[in-house]
């Protein structure tokens, strides 16, 4: 396998997978797979999970960012939970693991860009994402209403006032009737329970009750 050809191949793609290159040579797949070990031991190749691959910076005209693998390391996924709260500005803290939500199974990838976490979400909840562009690039991500929803979801036991001080979220960042609809039309109590806490934690913050 030719360096060269699968540079010419895919240089202006963010990432490519496995099954690309195999159309694009004929070796067969132990000399394919041999090769690309090779190419990811010397540097010229990243391996962001296993059969997807992308060029290091040095060598590739596509823009790779964070965001946008943790869309393609696990589909169909959106980020979510966390990693969305501290973009909208939700929670102060900024998240270094990029979380996301899938209708598949819990599972986690680490690269070169970074940590990457799915949790699971059941297929009914797996809604309430945009397409934004972040960092150039398209990334789909929950809305601060369905990341913050993610949240408590994903998250066990009650959502008091008092839990919600304590990450301290930022109300406003939250458009409130669009997340309390939200929340109720889930049909899961302990959301519905949340919801009502989050009106008064969102009042008392009004107030100047709770300092976030």
């Amino acid at each position: 396998m030719k360096f060269d050809k699968l540079l010419d191949q895919f240089n202006k793609e963010a990432w490519f997978d496995y099954a690309s290159v195999a159309l694009l040579f004929p070796e067969g797949d132990a000399a394919i797979r041999t090769s690309l070990y090779r190419l990811k031991k010397t540097g010229r190749l990243l391996e962001l999970r296993r059969g997807l691959y992308a060029f290091p910076e040095r060598y590739r005209k596509a823009t790779l960012t964070g965001p946008s693998v943790a869309n393609a390391l696990y589909q169909p996924s959106y980020l979510s939970t966390l990693w969305a709260l501290s973009f909208y500005g939700v929670i102060p803290e900024k998240t270094v693991t990029y979380t996301s939500v899938s209708p598949r199974p819990t599972k986690s990838f680490e690269n070169s860009l970074g940590l990457f976490s799915y949790r699971s979400l059941q297929p009914a909840l797996f809604a309430g994402f945009v397409t934004e562009s972040i960092m150039a690039s398209p990334v789909r991500i929950a809305t601060p209403e369905k990341a913050l929803l993610d949240l408590m979801y994903l998250e066990e036991g009650e959502w008091t006032e008092e839990r919600m001080e304590s990450m301290r979220f930022e109300p406003g960042a939250i458009a409130l009737e669009p997340f309390l609809t939200a929340m109720e039309g889930t049909g899961i109590a302990r959301l519905q329970r949340a919801a009502v806490a989050w009106k008064r934690y969102a009042s008392d913050v009004e107030k100047g009750r709770i300092n976030v």
